[in-house]
């Protein structure tokens, strides 16, 4: 005997699996009718007010689904770029301030041999060897210690990176101790940097560094007395202190 009952019950129950996705699929567009309805009325008081409610909103649903506002990231890198350049402004300001100090200290010096000047390097310090060396030699002159002891005093309190680099004309070396114009700049750059760190302890040797160009970075040209003058010299390079202590990869032309 067939039972009626039996294969209708089935029938239904297979029915019913069949029609369960519409139930998910309601509470899916009801969830993304009510968001559209949010999104429109914050939309609408934005307009009202001139605020910034939708932007509030939206970041706040993006970041309920786990998803990146990309404006604000935007945002993000805008105001890091902003507070770098305000940084190096502060920088500059404070290396303005070191320079007019500086030239300050030395207004009782006559041919001081040392001149200042702002670079995108930082505040360059340069120190005439002609000034502060005997012809040939590293150590610097007993008349010139005084000047150097009043920089010394004002870079004491610094904590920018400084770097040391000496320089040399193009005329060949004659010298037994001297191999070369390199080993000549890097040992006055040496004895400069060792001096800073002797009558300045407060500075850390960590901000500084030591470089030796010799003849390979003239200012001016080799073929005057007066050019190679110039291009005889010590360096002492106060950098911004949001800039790392690494080699100069500016170019110079003589």
């Amino acid at each position: 005997m067939v039972n009626f009952f039996e294969d209708e019950e089935e029938s239904d129950g297979e029915g019913s699996s069949r029609e369960r996705w519409i139930v998910s699929y309601a509470d899916f567009v009801t969830t993304l009718f009510a968001l559209f309805v949010l999104l429109f009325a914050l939309a609408s008081a934005d307009a009202r007010k001139g605020g910034n409610s939708l932007k509030v909103g939206y970041t706040s649903v993006a970041q309920s689904i786990g998803a990146q506002s990309v404006e604000s990231a935007e945002l993000a890198a805008i105001d890091g770029d902003r507070r770098a350049a305000a940084d190096s402004r502060n920088d500059y300001s404070e290396l303005v301030a070191l320079k007019e100090d500086i030239n300050g200290s030395l207004q009782g010096f006559s041919n001081s041999g040392v001149s200042l000047k702002l670079t995108g390097e930082g505040l360059v310090i340069s120190l005439a060897a002609a000034r502060f060396f005997n012809s040939g030699e590293d150590s610097i002159r007993p008349e010139q210690i005084a000047i150097l002891d009043r920089i010394c005093v004002r870079l004491g309190s610094v904590r920018n990176p400084m770097r040391v680099e000496g320089f040399t004309d193009s005329v060949p070396i004659r010298s037994a101790r001297f191999k070369d114009n390199w080993d000549l700049s890097a040992a006055r750059a040496g004895n400069v940097l060792r001096y800073l760190l002797a009558k300045a302890p407060a500075l850390d040797a960590r901000q500084l560094s030591l470089a030796g160009y010799g003849p390979y970075r003239p200012v001016a040209s080799n073929d005057t007395e007066s050019g190679r003058a110039l291009n005889r010299r010590v360096d002492i390079i106060i950098r911004p202190v949001s800039v790392r202590n690494e080699p100069r990869r500016s170019k110079e032309t003589g």
